[in-house]
């Protein structure tokens, strides 16, 4: 492949090409060769057996993915010691919570788990890739955010491309295939391709039906079109190398209008798989490329590229999601008729997570429609969204490696992205005290009370320092932590009833203010109460505070899994701004963006980019306990919360622990399970990881005990 014409203007030949130098012996054993020895009947990225064997794509085995020994010898000298991945993003929007995910695995993850097989990679590299095929849909916006969000999620790549930075090497290829009569140029407008496509479905489902002995219905015999053999194929497929060289020349040079036609390639249109029915390698578009320029009127596709780009990179994984697992087929096809190297392909299963949608489509119509501010709106799962909220880096690429890489269809709670949030947070953001909807008070008592109280900027991590907080005659208290009428299951302040100012003294109230039947102020008397009360309030005072808006972010979904009609499930509050809110002066006139606090008792919070001086805005990244942060101030009783959970436990203890996972709701989930009840299938009949069963076995241990306590 390194000897082929156009190798030498390849932009990947600057660096790939570095053969073994400097690699000992050890360093080969530990590198490219010793992950392609690997047994694939046990997948060193899954660990665990495979039905099949997957790159079995011809003579050359599974072992090879179909390269010759010379080029597979070649891959191994080029690579050395080196173990290659790529991160190959498109730039037609921003980075999402699926996209970390696979930067964890291309960059992380996958040399792990090749180690934990037996093949430690003495060189990891990981190769960044903007994917940028569309030049429509692409800009340099795009293009910048995505370099912005993989540098700070703390990856390195060992090298950037561009797929447009191949766009000569594709069209040299493109006319190697012409001249082998692998490629046409087709007339066919989009619909008539769509034609012939559904004939090819009709006859893959004739032949299956009549292989099983079925009679086919006629509907399908119908749609076949028996009697006419080529009704499936494009009628210029049989053009001559010549003329397709000269028309594609014409669709070079800009003669041809957009739509006119296209550059297929000539595949299997006869194949079950419908990936391989003469797929469009190049279209017309007479527009220039962000990246590239207007050099070029005719744009590759993605599925004639990205294999291209896999090899010429020397790439040893190729990882993607599953849904990509049917271009498998087209994938070496490609490579195969221009006899390029065939990296190793693995597919994993994409990343569904509670309340968001991860499509970029989707994401892209939130966006345009105004569902959100932009694509950093902290309600969005873009990494940069994230970011904006109040998210660690370290935060979000601990929940990728806890969610792990699996070809099971996964549903992850967004609890759990919130459960390392606060992990992370809980560590490192000190302690302060805001007001979301500040409660006049009028503190009286005697002098000696009202004077500085230093208070913790950290309750476990004395490094933190503390803070003087000012106890004043004016202070401002939550509104919700007052109430008229007082109840047992309530901490807050009631008239006559003690309570302590956090960090500082204790007071009582003693006369309420009322304006049109609203409360609009009450006056405390400061004093010894003879025990500490168990109510204990966030405040702050007129002295050292300063006005700021709060924005508390939840769901931007008011349902978990969204459903297909999802944009009449955009949950309309998920978004509440505290523009009468009061902080802790000692947050500081402008805390760097990002910056994390924890207000107590509201949650976590970040200094959102639009914060001037003496105007600051912190976004709530996530409350302190699982829930809506509103649900968590003194004001509100526990007692409803408390008794749904011990009718949850009562109800788990009438379940045999047999049962546990074959309960109504569990049967959405799997589909098969052991004869002790232990699920081993997923809905979809997917076999469960090692993990999971493990997991399910201690949830069932646990039941048991519970269960066998019911019946005493």
């Amino acid at each position: 492949m390194l000897q082929r014409p156009w190798w030498k203007a390849c932009p990947s030949a600057a660096w790939v090409e570095r053969g073994t130098a400097g690699d000992d012996d050890a360093a080969k054993k530990e590198g490219s060769k010793s992950v392609w020895a690997l047994d694939r009947r046990v997948d060193p990225l899954l660990g665990r057996t495979l039905p099949y064997w997957p790159e079995a794509s011809g003579a050359g085995g599974p072992q090879t993915c179909n390269n010759s020994p010379a080029l597979l010898a070649e891959h191994h000298r080029v690579n050395g010691a080196a173990v290659r991945t790529r991160f190959p993003p498109e730039p037609n929007g921003y980075l999402h919570l699926g996209h970390a995910k696979s930067m964890n695995m291309n960059f992380s993850l996958a040399f792990e788990r090749l180690a934990a097989a037996g093949a430690p990679p003495k060189r990891r590299e990981t190769v960044f890739r903007y994917d940028d095929t569309n030049p429509e849909a692409e800009t340099k916006e795009f293009i910048d955010s995505l370099a912005k969000d993989v540098a700070w999620m703390g990856w390195a790549p060992v090298k950037t491309t561009h797929t447009s930075d191949y766009f000569g090497v594709f069209y040299e290829l493109a006319l190697e295939l012409i001249k082998g009569g692998k490629a046409y140029v087709c007339h066919q407008k989009p619909a008539e391709i769509e034609a012939c496509r559904s004939v090819a479905k009709a006859r893959a489902a004739l032949r299956a039906l009549e292989a099983s002995g079925e009679k086919p219905p006629p509907q399908v015999v119908e749609e076949a079109r028996v009697c006419e053999p080529t009704a499936h194929e494009s009628p210029f497929r049989d053009r001559g190398v010549d003329e397709n060289l000269k028309l594609f020349e014409r669709m070079r040079t800009g003669v041809c209008p957009e739509g006119e036609c296209t550059l297929r390639l000539k595949m299997d249109a006869t194949a079950a798989n419908f990936n391989m029915f003469d797929q469009v390698a190049y279209r017309i578009k007479h527009c220039a490329h962000p990246h590239a320029g207007d050099k070029w009127c005719i744009y590759p596709t993605y599925d004639y590229t990205h294999c291209i780009v896999d090899a010429l990179e020397h790439v040893d994984y190729s990882i993607c999601t599953l849904e990509f697992e049917t271009r498998r087929e087209s994938y070496y096809w490609v490579l195969d008729a221009l006899d390029l190297y065939r990296p190793k392909v693995f597919e994993m299963s994409r990343l569904n997570v509670s309340h968001v949608v991860l499509s970029k489509r989707k994401l892209t119509k939130l966006v345009d429609n105004g569902h959100v501010v932009g694509w950093d709106d902290p309600r969005m799962p873009t990494i940069s969204g994230l970011r904006r909220r109040g998210y660690s880096a370290a935060a979000v690429n601990a929940f990728c490696r806890d969610v792990g890489v699996t070809r099971n269809e996964n549903f992850i709670e967004y609890a759990r992205l919130q459960h390392f949030a606060r992990a992370d947070l809980e560590e490192r953001a000190p302690r302060r005290m805001a007001v979301r909807d500040p409660l006049p008070v009028t503190l009286t008592g005697d002098a000696s009370h009202f004077k500085g109280y230093d208070a913790p900027n950290h309750p476990t991590d004395a490094s933190f320092g503390t803070r003087s907080l000012t106890l004043t005659h004016n202070v401002f208290i939550e509104r919700d932590d007052f109430r008229e009428a007082d109840d047992k299951d309530f901490y807050g302040l009631a008239p006559l009833k003690w309570v302590r100012l956090r960090w500082c003294a204790c007071v009582r109230c003693v006369s309420v203010d009322k304006k049109d039947g609203k409360v609009v102020g009450i006056t405390c008397e400061v004093g010894d109460p003879g025990s500490d009360p168990k109510g204990k309030l966030h405040w702050v005072s007129d002295a050292d505070s300063t006005p700021c808006e709060l924005r508390d972010y939840g769901h931007l979904f008011r349902v978990g899994k969204v459903e297909d009609d999802w944009e009449s499930q955009i949950n309309p509050e998920s978004l509440v701004a505290r523009k009468t809110a009061l902080v802790d002066a000692s947050v500081g006139s402008r805390p760097d963006d990002f910056a994390p606090v924890q207000f107590e008792r509201l949650g976590f919070y970040c200094c959102d980019p639009d914060s001037k001086d003496g105007a600051l805005v912190f976004n709530l990244t996530v409350s302190l306990k699982t829930g809506d942060v509103a649900k968590k101030v003194a004001g509100v009783s526990r007692k409803a919360e408390q008794e749904a959970q011990a009718a949850k436990k009562e109800a788990l203890k009438k379940i045999p622990p047999e049962e546990l996972f074959k309960t109504a709701e569990a049967k959405r989930l799997y589909s098969a399970w052991d004869g002790d009840g232990v699920p081993t299938l997923d809905s979809k009949g997917e076999p469960l990881s090692k993990s999971l069963i493990k997991k399910c076995k201690k949830d069932q241990a646990k039941q048991k005990k519970l269960y066998e306590a019911g019946k005493k």
